[in-house]
């Protein structure tokens, strides 16, 4: 799995300076991504041959699917909205973003409610993209895992500067967190890889920490992010 994430496309950018081609490039990447996506699970599927799948399976599949499509589109609508200096505060698409997911995970048989916490988060606009993407991994995961008897899902997003100058976007639940005995490094489900890829790919520290309390993922971004978003 590893092989064929790190041949998933993701092509080279365009100058920085034409911000309109940076983010048609950026979709782009991103839509390509999403089917080198579906056909590694549409392979993973056609290899379980002897697996029945049930239909709250299938369900769940086509809604991660639709999860991650939705993202894509707000993500174009977030970088349709940076500033001529490719500065973009995060902070207040979040919600936009985090709507749009739960509308896409969401059901009658799983209840979610979010929570916004934290300050501004600017940043440039090549940092967005990876940004995003996690946070659409996280809620697909959160949805499959978190609660598997169905209690509503409480989840807080916070994006804030940290006192040393980098940027930390965390997303915490309060589900039932890993199985007992695993360990956040020994996990190797493909969107867990995605998410360090992504996160590797902005130079980002991406860590999960599972408590009694639920699961929480901590993405710091380097102080780069916030003295290049000030000075841009």
């Amino acid at each position: 799995m590893e092989t064929i994430l790190a041949r998933l496309p993701l092509s080279p950018l365009p100058p920085a300076n034409d911000l309109v081609a940076e983010a048609h490039h950026r979709i782009a990447n991103s839509l390509a991504l999403l089917v080198g996506l579906v056909r590694m699970q549409g392979a993973s599927i056609k290899k379980k041959t002897e697996t029945t799948f049930s239909n709250a399976d299938v369900r769940q599949l086509l809604d991660s699917v639709a999860a991650r499509i939705s993202t894509i589109s707000q993500l174009h609508r977030i970088l349709s909205h940076a500033s001529n200096d490719g500065v973009i505060n995060l902070k207040p698409h979040l919600r936009d973003v985090t709507d749009a997911l739960v509308a896409a995970l969401s059901s009658s048989d799983q209840q979610v409610r979010i929570m916004h916490t934290g300050q501004d988060c600017m940043i440039l606009m090549r940092h967005v993209q990876p940004v995003i993407l996690i946070l659409c991994e996280i809620f697909i995961n959160a949805m499959k895992y978190a609660h598997p008897a169905g209690v509503p899902l409480i989840m807080v997003v916070d994006c804030a500067p940290a006192a040393d100058g980098r940027l930390v976007l965390t997303v915490s639940d309060d589900g039932v967190g890993l199985p007992e005995g695993s360990q956040p490094e020994e996990i190797g489900s493909m969107g867990f890889k995605l998410m360090k890829r992504l996160a590797d790919e902005i130079g980002g520290d991406f860590r999960i920490q599972s408590t009694h309390l639920g699961l929480s993922f901590r993405l710091s971004l380097p102080e780069s992010v916030m003295a290049g978003a000030k000075l841009a």
